[in-house]
């Protein structure tokens, strides 16, 4: 595991001597990283004249800044209460002692005062104020962390000392020696006694004790030396990892450029390998190099011999490969169809425009049922057929070409793909507890996607899709939802526009090509969710209670089962994600499950609630269907009801309907 991944699954970090040099860029590279730990403590002796602390706690709220003069018992016992009620029962998770000073003197110019002085600060304080943090550190190693009871690291407990290779004795010769500083030298050495001795007396305790290095770099105490802050502030942050039981730590130094001297003490260093291993090791290295840069090769001769094809004599076109995807996935299924019919494109997407909002099933009073999907812009058009087979009863739908798309950014080209959905409107609301009827639910006929077409701003398709209807009466009230979608290999698709034709307008007896604009696409009602909720201020959680679901499914299975996924997210975050149990599907199924989430020091109103309900299928094993999703937050306007009663109901559980949408 990577050291930046450890980092973001440490729970606290105290920085000693946070107001400057070393320690002041350990917690800006902390903060600002993609591996920021959940509280970052820095301390100083002055928190009012460390303004550039103060400027870097203003951008990161996870910051918390504490006063500490590490040559004070008194201030580092009251330093440590202050730490306790920030961390409370999780314990503090690192602790790195990073302050220190230099006191420069020769074997001439040393006196027992500098000696002593540079002593206190370097080495015994260290040790004081390890022992001041030990009941938060055995709290912290007492709850196992994600590396378990039997590691040590710093997900559970840690002590990182920050000392110098000027302290090692066998190094001590040459030029190294030619550095007369011997308050500085001796205090260092100390320091790294004390962290052998403290490693040994913590290790029952689960607590991972080290000395760290981080290189001559150009701070008031360092001097002027080519090595930046910012390249020994980045190996202490990046990876520390147990290899034995005795705590021998191997520290990866990342993005660092090692000084001379450590070159040259590398040579010393060796593998606890056999030379047969270190081959072999060699060896798989070599070819993966190999393998990527054949790799690297075929996708830059594939960029360069890559052209865009563009297509002429589109109606041509489209007529053959419609007419070759039917040979080749409906030949014979289908009755002879009359000749096809194309209507005025202008007046279809008139009569289209007219009838959009009348079956979109919701308006605005209705709430979240209205909302628009999040689309920045929409541009271009869909081409499409639409056809009824009355004597088979059978639904033919042909996706022909979408044109006229605008590139996303310069540097990604399109892969557009279209998605549809056969949608069935109720006929009447449903009864709701209490009095009244609910607004008409949507169901889910059919769902379908075209291929993806790469690299193309006018792709064509020709897919062809079918489904039964056996009563033609239905298709009154039937719509058909076509989404088109930029792909992405994360699945974090683009939606760039879509098309909603309802079949009550139109006459699909006879093969019909319809040419529509995309628009911005509307969400479906297609259930509802009772939902409860209830904050407790004082340990910042929220209650979720899941209490029934209500949907429409189209055809009820013996082994058709529906469960609840939940997941809270605060300020873009996304916490750990809960889902309830399975229950067999039916028109309302009752869960009355309640779901705890503990959440960070965030205020409430940054958080949301995700609800995604999904089907499955119990006796044999199939991917899990998404029926539809809800989202509570503040700054949703149509559940900003709910939230408000919350809030001002606190530790009261407050229960409400919501839409499902998809």
């Amino acid at each position: 595991m990577s050291g930046a991944t450890r980092f973001r699954q440490c729970g606290s970090v105290l920085v000693t001597g946070a107001s400057r040099g070393i320690g002041l860029q350990i917690v800006e590279s902390l903060a600002g990283g993609g591996f920021s730990p959940g509280k970052i403590i820095a301390t100083t002796r002055n928190p009012g004249g460390a303004q550039k602390l103060q400027d870097l706690a203003l951008k990161h709220p996870n910051i918390h800044i504490t006063t500490l003069d590490v040559l004070s018992q008194e201030s580092i016992d009251k330093c440590a209460e202050e730490v306790s009620r920030l961390v409370q029962d999780q314990g503090l998770n690192c602790l790195i002692n990073n302050a220190g000073i230099n006191v420069v003197a020769d074997f001439h110019s040393v006196t027992a005062d500098k000696m002593i002085e540079n002593f206190h600060t370097n080495a015994v304080a260290p040790l004081m104020i390890t022992k001041a943090f030990l009941p938060l550190l055995k709290a912290a190693a007492s709850r196992g962390g994600a590396g378990g009871s039997g590691s040590m690291s710093i997900q559970r407990a840690a002590v990182i000392n920050m000392s110098s290779l000027m302290g090692s004795v066998e190094r001590n010769w040459g030029e190294s020696a030619n550095i007369k500083w011997f308050p500085y030298r001796t205090s260092k050495s100390a320091l790294n006694m004390v962290s052998r001795c403290m490693a040994a007396d913590l290790e029952p305790d689960g607590i991972l004790c080290m000395a760290i290095h981080p290189g001559w770099v150009r701070t008031d105490m360092g001097g002027p030396r080519p090595d930046s802050v910012q390249e020994a502030a980045g190996p202490v942050v990046m990876m520390c990892v147990l290899t034995t039981w005795r705590q021998r730590v191997t520290l990866t130094l990342m993005d660092h450029p090692a000084p001379v001297e450590q070159l040259s003490a590398a040579a010393e260093l060796q593998m606890p390998f056999s030379d047969t291993v270190k081959y072999l090791i060699l060896g798989v290295s070599v070819t993966l190099l190999l393998l990527a840069l054949g790799i690297l090769a075929w996708q830059t001769f594939r960029c360069c011999t890559n052209t865009h094809t563009t297509y002429t004599q589109q109606d041509t076109v489209n007529s053959d490969v419609l007419d070759s995807d039917e040979k080749s996935t409906t030949a014979g299924k289908y009755s002879g169809a009359p000749s096809m019919k194309v209507e005025d494109v202008s007046t279809e997407v008139q009569r289209q425009s007219r009838c959009l909002p009348q079956a979109s099933g919701s308006s605005e009073a209705e709430g979240d049922e209205g909302e628009q999907l999040n689309v920045k812009q929409v541009d271009g058009s869909l081409r499409f057929s639409l056809y009824y087979d009355q004597p088979q009863s059978r639904l033919v739908v042909t996706v022909l070409q979408v044109e006229g798309l605008q590139e996303l950014s310069q540097t990604c080209c399109l892969q557009p793909f279209v998605k549809l959905r056969l949608m069935l409107a109720g006929s009447e609301g449903v009864d709701v507890e209490g009095g009244g009827t609910s607004p008409a639910l949507w169901t889910v006929l059919q769902e379908w996607q075209t291929r993806i077409v790469k690299d193309s701003c006018n792709p064509l398709y020709g897919d062809q899709f079918s489904c039964i209807l056996q009563d033609k009466d239905a298709l009154h009230h039937v719509s058909l939802r076509m989404e088109v979608w930029d792909f992405d290999k994360f699945s974090r698709h683009t939606l760039l526009g879509g098309v909603r034709v309802p079949f009550g307008k139109l006459n699909v007896s006879h093969p019909l090509e319809l040419h529509e604009d995309l628009q911005r696409p509307q969400k479906d009602r297609v259930g509802e969710v009772l939902l409860s909720l209830k904050f407790l201020p004082t340990s910042q959680r929220l209650e979720v209670g899941l209490l029934k679901v209500r949907t429409v499914p189209t055809e009820i299975c013996s082994d058709a089962a529906v469960y609840v996924r939940i997941s809270v997210q605060c300020n873009h975050c996304k916490l750990r994600s809960q889902k309830t149990s399975v229950e067999a599907r039916c028109r309302v199924n009752v869960f009355n499950e309640v779901l705890m989430f503990s959440l960070p020091e965030f205020p409430v109103e940054r958080c949301k609630i995700i609800i995604s309900v999904y089907e499955t299928h119990t006796s044999w094993k199939s991917p899990k269907h998404l029926i539809g999703q809800m989202t509570v937050g503040k700054e949703r306007r149509t559940e900003d009801e709910h939230w408000n009663w919350m809030m001002r109901s606190v530790r009261q559980p407050v229960a409400k309907w919501h839409g499902l949408l998809i």
